[in-house]
């Protein structure tokens, strides 16, 4: 290839690329152990991630200022007088989990960073990916820079699944509407009738709360004696069978237990048995009568009309001060959520609601579980409009992580008033220090907070740091593995090289405990260890007690509860994600990228410093029922 000056050409390497030439910067895109002259831009982001996460709450916060017609896109895409379709998009939820690409915009911006400051005038990629190779030279266009593109060859082709499942998402919005009724209606709809009003009303009008989570993670052992107790709340049942009020339950069905939707109905039947007078359970999906079906309809032409006049935004895909427009890389996830699969989703889940909150008697409070997507939106939006009595408690159940973008928005959006304002609930109630922390910073309004225990934590309960004596030799090391291949294949490799430079000198044994939803082809990087192991199927409290150090895949909470336990715990780094481990932001944690890290961590292992109060264990559960007698004021 033929290139004017060297001395001036960045040259970035995807997935399987190779460079043999000069160049002022080699710059790899997904890699986190390159060669020691060469720059990570993965690891240089782990760096930067505070500063661009700031930045990219403020940049989605505009785009939902910009004015199409007239109006802010929160206000053309107005659904209902207190809701704007603008918080049901991928966009606006910000979910790492549902949204490869912010990901790859945090990365767009670290090279955009490092091609300045190098002075470059040249970019070379070497690559497959076509939208990368569309955002990269519609920069350099852009900048007036010289561009060229290498292809590797291929390794290996996506996963079956995922190319149906990308097929079907570049599909027309009225496939991806049929297609997902046709799905639902055989694997739910058709299980289920609609609920009759007067049974839905069967515990009266007054003193009647409602409580929505997600199901079946119960008990299975209680509810084969038709008893509900879930894992959300555990505890917290006690409570609610001692005040004076009865309960609706309404079930948002995910598969978190192993039974499918129509395994999971014959549970509800057993449990509305069990006491008819003071609870009554439904599934979401028994509020979808045929009216309902077509209110959905309605709902989503209009935001698919609607959608169509937003061509102009896609110039505002832009940071400010940035000529790299990265609207190819969300374009799919945009369209998904105004005329695909996702918008008939939110649209049915929007009609589902408004037909609950409709239906169900006016509540004091209501409760549900917090995790700041669409469907809370729905429920918050459909709870104000049909039962504007109701005070509105939202739980939040899990760790806060400081990258999981749902729980955090730019604090302009807390202020906001009127039909387009963000739902918010009367109060948010966080259940640990950390996440206090975390709500506090992003701006949310102080007089919307409550603080409550962690009922789902309490078996942490006297288990804080109680730090193990790691022998100088003979330890044993547990990796815990986590649920995708891709880590799992960093995991193992970094853990090989360690070994291969004597990094298991040390150690005595290697316990493996792959995670539950692993399937059996997801053991293959085991197999081909090089090193003797013993894979393990107890539970990890069960294992702590054998546990030395603890060596994990970056996606499992796992770590986080080892470190609880006084364990030594060395984490991977993120692979194509942004940091989602729990000890992310905390002193001490150990995150390698490479054998060289992993290596050193394992001859010298280190304690995370986790707060005592990082979860408020208070067994009495005092918050809580201050809050459910007084919801206003807890």
């Amino acid at each position: 290839m033929n290139m004017s000056n060297e001395n001036a050409t960045l040259v970035l390497l995807d997935e399987g690329a190779k460079w043999e030439g000069n160049a002022k910067i080699v710059a790899h895109w997904t890699r986190y152990d390159p060669p020691t002259d060469q720059v990570s831009i993965p690891l240089r982001m782990e760096g930067q991630a505070l500063e661009i996460k700031n930045e990219y709450l403020k940049w989605v916060h505009d785009v939902g200022r910009t004015r199409v017609e007239g109006k802010t896109v929160t206000q053309f895409l107005k659904v209902f007088d207190n809701l704007s379709y603008w918080w049901l998009t991928t966009l606006s939820v910000k979910s790492p989990f549902d949204s490869d690409s912010i990901h790859s915009v945090f990365k767009l911006k670290v090279l955009e960073s490092l091609y300045s400051e190098s002075e470059c005038s040249e970019l070379v990629y070497c690559g497959n990916d076509t939208i990368l190779d569309e955002i990269l030279k519609g920069w350099c266009e852009k900048s007036g820079h010289r561009y060229q593109r290498h292809s590797v060859s291929e390794k290996s082709s996506p996963p079956l699944a995922k190319r149906i499942r990308g097929w079907f998402q570049k599909c027309p919005g009225w496939i991806q509407v049929a297609g997902y009724l046709v799905k639902h209606w055989y694997l739910r709809y058709r299980y289920v009738k609609s609920v009759n009003p007067d049974e839905a009303r069967s515990l009266g009008e007054d003193n009647v709360v409602s409580i929505v989570n997600y199901f079946p993670n119960f008990d299975q052992e209680k509810a084969r004696e038709g008893e509900f107790y879930s894992k959300y709340w555990q505890s917290l049942h006690s409570v609610f069978d001692k005040l004076p009020v009865k309960i609706n339950w309404i079930f948002f069905y995910y598969d978190t237990s192993g039974f499918s939707f129509k395994e999971s109905i014959p549970f509800l039947k057993s449990f509305n048995k069990k006491s008819p007078e003071k609870n009554r359970y439904f599934i979401l999906e028994e509020f979808l009568t045929f009216p309902v079906l077509l209110k959905a309809l309605k709902l989503y032409s209009r935001t698919y009309f609607k959608g169509k006049r937003l061509d102009a935004i896609k110039k505002e895909f832009c940071f400010p001060g940035s000529k790299i427009n990265f609207f190819p890389l969300m374009e799919q996830e945009w369209n998904a959520s105004l005329f695909g699969n996702l918008a008939i989703n939110n649209a049915v889940k929007m009609a589902m609601y408004d037909s609950m909150a409709k239906t169900l008697p006016t509540s004091p409070w209501s409760l549900f579980i917090w995790e700041n997507q669409p469907w809370d939106m729905a429920l918050m939006s459909a709870w104000r409009r049909h039962q504007k009595d109701t005070k509105i408690l939202a739980s939040q159940h899990g760790f806060f992580r400081p990258f999981d973008l749902r729980f955090i928005s730019d604090s302009r959006d807390y202020t906001e008033t009127g039909g387009e304002a963000i739902p918010l609930p009367d109060k948010l109630c966080i259940n640990n220090s950390e996440g206090l922390s975390l709500i506090r910073e992003a701006g949310f309004p102080e007089e919307r907070i409550a603080e409550v225990e962690a009922v789902r934590f309490f078996g942490l309960k006297g288990k804080y740091m109680a730090k193990k004596q790691i022998p100088e030799n003979g330890r044993t090391l547990l990796v815990i593995m986590g649920i995708t291949d891709r880590e799992n294949n960093f995991l193992f490799r970094l853990l090989q090289e360690a070994h291969a430079e004597g990094g298991l000198e040390k150690y005595n044994q290697v316990l493996i405990k792959p995670h539950p939803a692993l399937s059996p082809d997801g053991l293959a990087p085991v197999y081909e260890s090089k090193f003797e192991y013993f894979i393990k199927s107890q539970s990890l409290d069960e294992l702590w007690a054998e546990a030395d150090v603890v060596y994990a895949a970056h996606t499992t909470g796992a770590a986080w509860e080892a470190s609880w336990n006084g364990i030594p715990a060395i984490v991977t780094c993120a692979v194509d994600s942004l940091n989602l481990n729990p000890l992310s932001g905390l002193p001490g944690v150990q995150f390698v990228a490479n054998s060289d890290d992993l290596l050193k961590q394992l001859n010298q292992p280190s304690n995370a410093k986790i707060p005592e109060d990082y979860f408020y264990l208070e067994e009495d559960l005092n918050r809580w029922k201050k809050l459910f007698n007084s919801p206003q004021t807890p």
